[in-house]
């Protein structure tokens, strides 16, 4: 069985939006919704957790009653950081997950990913134990000091940008997650925690239009990437 935790407690603060930044539209259409409407439609997905603010759940619940969305397993409230938020999916997720089943985690704010990249994600998890959607980097990426001096020059064909769902089989998932929070540690990825349980984890390259909506601008071309679909 293959399980997406969404995580949606983004508080829009570089979006300067004055709430949660997965209510507002693109199109008429809150982008939690767009988000949760591909995982639903989705053949491979079984069920789906929403991990969010305790101040946004009735919002979402109402979304999720007008929308008619059948998968989602539970709607519960998430953590102080985002990785705090993922670990409770995941922990509801035992109820009724088993261990060698697919966690996928995905950003609330991330609505244009495609089925295909899904299924890819399902398929190299199984075989590799994690993985996770990225695009590959097209500009020069340098590396600098604490006085912004220049120190070198990456290789840019070793370089991607990660994105989401990022997927990892449940047991792994959590053994990584249990390690960062015995060593208090927190990353910036999900599969960050899996590299420090030194396991693998399989790049499955996405298209360039599965953005996260972070600023204003980003609605402006989430907006042009629907009117070019």
């Amino acid at each position: 069985m293959n399980y997406a935790v969404i995580c949606a407690g983004g508080k829009g603060i570089r979006m300067d939006a004055g709430k949660n930044k997965v209510f507002l539209k693109i199109k008429g259409k809150e982008i939690i919704a767009k988000t949760i409407l591909v995982f639903e439609k989705a053949k491979e997905i079984n069920g789906i957790i929403i991990s969010i603010g305790k101040n946004d759940i009735k919002e979402i619940q109402e979304i999720i009653e007008k929308e008619k969305f059948e998968k989602i397993k539970a709607v519960i409230e998430g953590g102080k950081e985002r990785q705090d938020s993922v670990y409770n999916g995941i922990k509801k997720l035992q109820e009724f997950a088993e261990k060698d089943d697919v966690i996928l985690i995905h950003n609330a704010a991330n609505p244009f990913v495609k089925e295909e990249t899904i299924n890819n994600c399902i398929k190299a998890a199984k075989e590799f134990g994690a993985s996770v959607a990225a695009q590959k980097v097209k500009d020069t990426i340098k590396k600098v000091d604490e006085d912004l001096l220049v120190k070198k020059t990456l290789n840019r064909k070793e370089l991607w940008q990660m994105q989401t769902p990022q997927a990892i089989i449940n047991h792994i998932a959590l053994k990584a997650f249990e390690k960062a929070y015995s060593e208090n540690f927190y990353g910036t990825d999900d599969v960050q925690l899996v590299e420090r349980i030194h396991g693998k984890i399989k790049i499955v390259e996405c298209s360039y239009k599965n953005i996260k909506i972070t600023t204003k601008e980003d609605i402006e071309l989430a907006e042009r990437i629907l009117d070019e679909n």
